[in-house]
């Protein structure tokens, strides 16, 4: 089994030069991508050295991956950006001992002028994954030149291979909401993540777009929503680590979720609660917190299912009774069994169960 994660290696103090050829590398590439969707079809380039012709100078290797990037998305139209991207013979990951007996790893790539090995910031969780590629025991992919706020990065894709571990069977569930966002139950041990901290900072961010929007300030709201935009993903990936490092430690081998593929949350919401940014559920990526969910699991190698949502909020997970109505109050209340729960723990613990089955 493999799985394909993302190395976001932030470039170590690039001098300003660099940091303008990477920027015009990034503009010229996506210059290129709009003129080749102007083209018809049959007078695209196929090779470098035809795209050549509908660009400013760029590195072979940057224009063959651009052709490649843009027919992977054969709706696109038009292209706000396309980063300049190499593939595994164009791109590589260097490791360099000094004198202390340190390590500086650094990668190198091409661009409009020479290539030249670039440090690297390295975490300890970049370190065990870059040490892996340099030893050979992961695949390495497709390397973009990425710009992110004022700082430079390369967003490195690895396929790692992911051992799965015989073990009694042992699944949790996991119940995405509003007033809390996760709660995941396994064996009687729940995690929970409230919404109420993230409501202020939601409605903070909805405020500030009004007041942009309203001076004209394009340029800041797009600032704003690239800067929002990265917290949500913060939050969305320190849940997921805190899910699957809670599943580990309680000896968890499969994860429920509810499929809310193509789900509108807010319809079971009143008029006002989805008109308030900080409370409608239509504003919280769920479904990127679980694809983080999904392959964190399985770099752990814990099994993923998603289940039908229906029902998991008004049956009974201890008798199977059902109710007709969602509990007004944060308890549900059995009316055969007496048993009262946690309205969002009795959910995961349904969905632990699969009340409703797996989504086909």
């Amino acid at each position: 089994m493999e799985q394909v994660i993302t190395l976001k290696l932030k470039l170590y103090r690039p001098t300003q030069a660099k940091r303008e050829m990477y920027q015009l590398m990034a503009d010229r590439t996506t210059e290129f991508a709009n003129n080749y969707l102007k083209l018809d079809k049959k007078d695209r380039p196929r090779t470098s050295k035809e795209a050549k012709e509908y660009s400013d100078p760029l590195p072979s290797a940057v224009l063959c991956q651009a052709v490649r990037d843009i027919k992977s998305k054969p709706k696109a139209r038009r292209f706000k950006r396309l980063w300049p991207a190499f593939n595994n013979q164009n791109f590589r990951v260097e490791k360099e001992y000094t004198a202390g007996g340190g390590a500086v790893y650094k990668v190198s790539f091409p661009t409009l002028e020479k290539r030249v090995g670039v440090p690297i910031v390295v975490t300890p969780y970049h370190k065990k994954y870059l040490d892996l590629l340099l030893a050979g025991k992961v695949k390495q992919g497709v390397a973009r030149l990425v710009k992110c706020g004022k700082y430079w990065y390369i967003h490195l894709n690895l396929t790692v291979p992911v051992e799965r571990v015989q073990k009694p069977e042992k699944v949790m569930g996991v119940d995405l909401g509003l007033v809390d966002l996760l709660v995941a139950s396994a064996g009687g041990q729940t995690l929970f993540f409230p919404g109420g901290g993230l409501v202020y900072i939601r409605r903070h961010y909805a405020d500030l777009r009004k007041k942009l929007q309203k001076a004209g300030a394009y340029k800041a709201l797009k600032e704003l929503g690239d800067k929002e935009h990265r917290w949500v993903t913060d939050v969305n990936h320190k849940i997921s680590h805190a899910v699957i490092e809670f599943a580990k430690f309680h000896g968890v081998t499969k994860i429920r979720m509810e499929d809310l593929t193509g789900a509108r949350w807010t319809k079971a919401q009143g008029k006002e609660p989805r008109k308030d940014h900080g409370r409608s559920l239509y504003y919280w990526p769920y479904y990127q917190l679980r694809q983080f969910i999904e392959y964190k699991a399985a770099l752990a190698g814990i099994q993923v299912e998603l289940v039908s949502p229906d029902l998991t909020t008004l049956t009974c997970s201890r008798c199977g009774e059902t109710v007709k109505s969602r509990p007004k109050s944060r308890w549900f209340k059995c009316p055969r069994c007496k048993r009262i729960k946690h309205i969002d723990v009795n959910a995961a613990d349904n969905i632990a169960q699969a009340v409703s089955g797996l989504a086909s």
